[in-house]
């Protein structure tokens, strides 16, 4: 590096960012490197560009009233007395972060790109501002939205599409020369698009900058969130999964909160008397509520609902959650970070020195929670919690295998919930069929042993040998699946004699499964069918949730 006539060469791109690094340090600023930075539009018109140029200044981040604005010079009295004047007829606060020549550079040619996207949209008759106008009614359109998206609103449009069309989930996943877009909904994953492998690149540099993660890892997992505004101008929290691939980093995002409200019981699909015994379990003053199922089969919403059930005047509830999905006004939510230290079971005892009436714990994962849970439901605390367990005896086997001891869980447990979620028939296509009699047949004899606690209508529709039951053929409305919405089906389980003395003698998943069966319980099989006897879903749904 020499000094010649006040100007700096340097050897590399290396070179030139350490001695910005030691000029920032020594001028006490912060430095950023910008290259590679996933600049937009909107944040780069806070600056007209002709004053860009001449100060070689550059705006790279928004945050309420706050600009960050890259400076090649902060000495320079020309750049002070611009962005002071700017502060008073904005109403902002701009903050000099020090970048080198090449960063700034790089971001100004984002102006000349972006002018040539406005040119090109002229020439074709569109203004820039109906280029923002994106109407995604399907899988089909929202692919066509994304295919013209130019690279900056690649992720908008895509973020934009899992909105509308109401997923829970939206997948990136890169390949060998290109990269898939799924979302899930209805809890199926569906491909919307398959783009080049570039522009993976800057979607994934966005996501990161959204979410706050490391931009230099790119071989270990990350998580993270952000949130985004939605169509209506409602904003959507995001959860983020990045993962190594094959061929570079996998990207999901939770879509929290999509169903915008909390639901009633009976609106998420239980039938009345799952909800009479769930009411019952929730009217005592003490004991455990457990639901269980695989991530995506609607527990937290099963719970919310019931929260939203016992939230009343004099009722203190504290949920502990990870992350927290819905904001309850009159309850006190914490969201744990294992990450810090603070884990439900952490939370758990902090919650207890609280004095709560009703605890939600988000899910019971090791001794230490379980055995907190169980002491809280022992002493005069109402429990809500969530495990990890295929069925509803399957609950008991897995509490033991994490070691609770068997004494504490005798007595402690008011109810058990085993669920999974089901599309529901389309309502738009649907259509009258006659099943096959081979399926036909196994239906009758996997709804025999409960057939006498079902109602009237169901029993008449399993007497027949040739019924009519309801599908869906496949229109625009349901991207051509047949279904469109999901419901619950569900199992429950209520503690007796034998069942405490099977807790007694850790007893296996097997023994609590047939003990259950003697007590009549309606499997989550058997609640599915009879919601398909009714014309809710299709048999052929049920069995590819609970049959796998």
């Amino acid at each position: 590096m020499v000094d010649v006539n006040k100007t700096i060469f340097f050897l590399n791109r290396e070179q030139e960012e350490q001695h910005a690094q030691d000029k920032a340090k020594k001028l006490n600023l912060p430095y950023i490197d910008l290259l590679g930075y996933p600049l937009v539009k909107e944040i780069l018109d806070l600056i007209p560009e002709e004053k860009v140029r001449q100060l070689e200044i550059l705006p790279y981040l928004k945050i309420g009233n706050n600009v960050k604005v890259g400076v090649v010079d902060p000495s320079s009295p020309d750049v002070a007395s611009f962005l002071k004047s700017l502060e008073a007829t904005t109403k902002r606060k701009y903050i000099i972060t020090l970048i080198s020549h090449t960063s700034f550079l790089y971001g100004i040619s984002f102006f000349a790109k972006f002018r040539k996207q406005k040119e090109a949209l002229a020439a074709q008759g569109v203004s820039a501002e109906a280029e923002e106008k994106v109407d995604i009614t399907d899988l089909k359109s929202a692919a066509e939205a994304a295919k013209k998206a130019n690279t900056t609103r690649l992720l908008d449009i895509l973020l934009f599409g899992a909105i509308k069309l109401n997923s829970s989930d939206v997948h990136f996943e890169p390949r060998e020369t290109e990269f898939v877009t799924r979302y899930r909904v209805d809890g199926v994953l569906q491909d919307v698009v398959i783009l080049p492998l570039p522009q993976y690149k800057s979607l994934l540099s966005r996501i990161k900058f959204m979410a706050k993660l490391r931009m230099d890892i790119t071989d270990k997992p990350q998580d993270g969130s952000f949130s985004f505004l939605g169509p209506e101008g409602e904003k959507v929290d995001f959860r983020v999964s990045i993962m190594p691939s094959a061929y570079g980093e996998s990207v999901v995002l939770r879509l929290l909160g999509q169903e915008r409200s909390i639901l009633k019981l009976e609106d998420l699909g239980f039938r009345r008397d799952a909800q009479v015994s769930i009411r019952e379990a929730i009217s005592k003053p003490h004991g455990m509520i457990l639901t269980s199922g695989p991530t995506g089969s609607g527990k937290s919403s099963t719970l919310y609902a019931i929260l939203l059930e016992l939230k009343k005047p004099g009722v203190k509830i504290i949920t502990l959650e990870d992350p927290v999905e819905f904001k309850i006004e009159g309850i006190e939510q914490s969201q744990v970070q294992p990450d810090k230290g603070y884990d439900f079971g952490e939370g758990l005892k902090a919650s207890m020195r609280q004095d709560p009436d009703i605890l939600m714990v988000g899910e019971i994962r090791d001794l230490e929670t379980a055995e907190t849970a169980v002491q809280a439901a022992l002493t005069g605390h109402l429990l809500l919690s969530t495990i990890h367990a295929n069925s509803a005896p399957a609950v008991y086997a897995r509490l033991l295998e994490i070691g609770v001891r068997p004494f504490l869980l005798s007595g402690s447990i008011n109810l058990i919930m085993a669920q999974r979620l089901v599309r529901k028939i389309c309502p738009y296509c649907k259509e009258k069929y006659t099943p096959q009699p081979e399926i036909w047949k196994n239906v009758q004899a996997v709804m025999a042993p409960v057939k006498s606690r079902l109602n009237g209508q169901i029993a008449k529709i399993l007497d027949d040998p040739s019924p009519e039951l309801i599908h869906g053929v496949g229109c625009p409305r349901c991207n051509q699946t047949g279904y469109l919405g999901r419901q619950v089906v569900v199992e429950i389980l209520i503690p007796n004699d034998i069942i405490e003395n099977l807790i007694a003698k850790s007893a296996t998943i097997s023994e609590f499964e047939r003990e259950a069966a003697r007590m009549g319980m309606i499997t989550m099989e058997q609640d599915g069918l009879s919601k398909a006897l009714v014309g809710t879903t299709t048999v052929e749904e049920v069995w590819r949730v609970t049959r796998g």
